[in-house]
């Protein structure tokens, strides 16, 4: 059986085995789209973060980033995760960010913090990272594995970066930070989410919307499920054959 093959019959046997947790996913919690890339340090510290992000009420799903299956099963990552919804990198559609509630990053890898500076869009972790900043929602991360003067560092045998090297790191965090990022420290990512609830993202359709919608011969909106709709604009949608669609 080949590699993909192998994959698929994992999903299935992942499915099987959790399946008891149904009537649990059709809650309607928050939603919390985690993005798990792979790095040589704070690995531990982001599944302990997922583990515990999983006990709260929430709905968890995982993208997992292809490297990361180089090195893990995706049972070894259900079992560390505790998260059963995985999205496999090379089998899924580009995800809107209207999926998601909150968006949480649990290892911030060297590779995906400099491609979020960069604002690399081909990268799909970015380009849906950059997608749910512009739309509002809220967006975390824990920055253990760019932070060279943590002590984990230390204990790891890493702390011999040079000053210039770590001013880079440091850099590059802060300007993610400037993006909307919030950073987190292991122990405060639930207060983060229960803060981030509050302004969860209220999307308002109005009148205006429906009007540019129109000059752009568009013939469907696709909304957030939580986007409020001016009684205006919903008459124009009727009046003019504009579907609206909730996500």
């Amino acid at each position: 059986m080949d590699s993909r093959h192998s994959t698929v019959a994992a999903n299935i046997l992942l499915g099987l085995s959790y399946g008891s947790r149904t009537a649990e996913l059709k809650k309607d919690y928050p939603q919390v789209l985690t993005l798990l890339a792979n790095h040589f340090i704070g690995m531990e510290e982001g599944f302990a973060a997922i583990r515990k992000l999983g006990a709260s009420n929430v709905r968890l799903r995982l993208w997992v980033e292809d490297h990361l299956l180089h090195t893990m099963t995706l049972e070894e990552i259900v079992a560390q995760s505790g998260v059963d919804d995985i999205i496999h990198p090379t089998n899924s559609p580009l995800l809107s960010p209207t999926e998601a509630d909150v968006l949480f990053i649990p290892v911030l890898s060297l590779s995906l913090l400099s491609r979020l500076t960069q604002l690399d869009t081909g990268h799909p972790f970015v380009q849906l990272i950059v997608s749910a900043l512009c739309a509002g929602i809220p967006v975390g991360a824990l920055t253990l594995g760019a932070e060279p003067g943590h002590y984990r560092w230390g204990e790891q045998g890493l702390s011999q970066a040079s000053p210039f090297l770590k001013e880079q790191m440091l850099a590059m965090v802060s300007k993610i930070e400037s993006f909307g990022i919030k950073l987190l420290e292991p122990d405060k990512v639930g207060n983060w989410l229960s803060s981030a609830k509050a302004p969860l993202k209220k999307q308002v359709l109005t009148a205006e919307d429906i009007r540019s919608a129109l000059k752009l011969d568009r013939t469907s909106i696709v909304l957030s499920r939580h986007a409020v709709i001016t009684p205006l604009a919903a008459d124009m949608a009727r009046e003019y054959g504009i579907e609206l669609q909730f996500k």
